[in-house]
């Protein structure tokens, strides 16, 4: 526990990430804002992460672990939440990489800025062994924000990368349990009423991808939770969706798991990361011997291009 009362409270909610884990907690212990908690909820992990919390536990006394069962992300952040002592608040998933400045950047605009009440920045999209794929260019301003998040484009304000103050978040009502994605999104669209969303230019988060992160594939039953969320925030306007408004997930196509570290491997051997080519196409031909891509991209992963 912190002697001193942190200016920042960092709550990462865990669920068997522990190939991720260190990497992410590590880049929160090293930021160059050095005042924040770190509370870690382990969510009734299955695998190590609950060893590897407690190893980091040791080590720095900024650092609280809560165990509970599992419980689900949204009750998690809402558990953190209560537990934060500061009314500066960033929720950081823990499989993701904090860039090092991204608390101070953070914590200064707001400071600055008492009628913005949550700001984010721009995200570098990482593949699950770390190589770059894509680096946002997210709007700055809170209008198109907004107009982004009421089309639930999600992406134009990432969670992973803001700061956000508690008391509003709280009042406001947290994060809603009913909401099975976009569940922040609906979080900022009521701040929202009641103050600016704001993004930085700054690269503040390294996002990664993996087959395991959530990711949506076209439920019906999901786009129908989207819609009920996205109805919600238009009547708290004044306003109503119209109904001629197709939801981005009804276009979405299912892939496979397979087809998204074929994507992460093609990626790599573009990159020149040729190593790391190789341990895409063992992992691939190992699961999926018999698939065509797979054995080109297998071909070119030994060749090197």
């Amino acid at each position: 526990m912190c002697e001193v009362t942190p200016l920042v409270s960092v709550v990462m909610p865990v669920f068997n990430t522990a190939a991720y884990l260190d990497e992410a907690i590590n880049s929160i212990l090293k930021q160059t804002f050095p005042e924040f908690e770190l509370i870690i909820i382990n969510d009734g992990s299955t695998d190590d992460s609950l060893i590897i919390i407690k190893l980091w536990e040791k080590k720095d006394p900024r650092i609280r672990l809560v165990e509970q069962k599992n419980k689900g992300r949204s009750y998690s952040r809402n558990k953190g939440l209560e537990l934060a002592v500061s009314d500066y608040i960033v929720m950081m998933d823990s499989d993701d990489v904090a860039m090092p400045d991204r608390l101070r950047v953070c914590y200064d605009y707001l400071q600055k800025h008492p009628e913005v009440v949550a700001v984010s920045g721009q995200y570098e999209k990482i593949c699950m062994y770390g190589v770059s794929m894509h680096v946002s260019s997210l709007p700055l301003e809170h209008e198109f924000i907004e107009r982004d998040l009421l089309q639930d484009k999600g992406n134009s304000f990432t969670q992973g990368a803001s700061m956000y103050r508690k008391s509003l978040a709280q009042k406001v009502g947290g994060y809603n349990l009913s909401y099975v994605l976009g569940e922040d999104a609906d979080l900022f669209l009521r701040m929202a009423l009641h103050g600016k969303l704001i993004n930085l230019p700054d690269v503040l988060l390294k996002y990664r991808r993996h087959p395991n992160s959530i990711t949506s594939r076209g439920d019906e039953k999901l786009v129908d939770n989207c819609m009920e969320r996205l109805k919600r925030a238009w009547l708290d306007r004044g306003l109503v969706l119209d109904g001629s408004f197709e939801h981005y997930l009804k276009n979405v196509s299912r892939r496979d798991k397979h087809e998204d570290i074929l994507l992460f491997g093609w990626n790599a051997l573009g990159k020149g990361e040729v190593a790391i080519a190789r341990r895409y196409a063992k992992k691939l031909f190992f699961f999926y011997p018999f698939s065509m891509g797979v054995c080109r991209f297998l071909y070119c992963a030994i060749r090197g291009r």
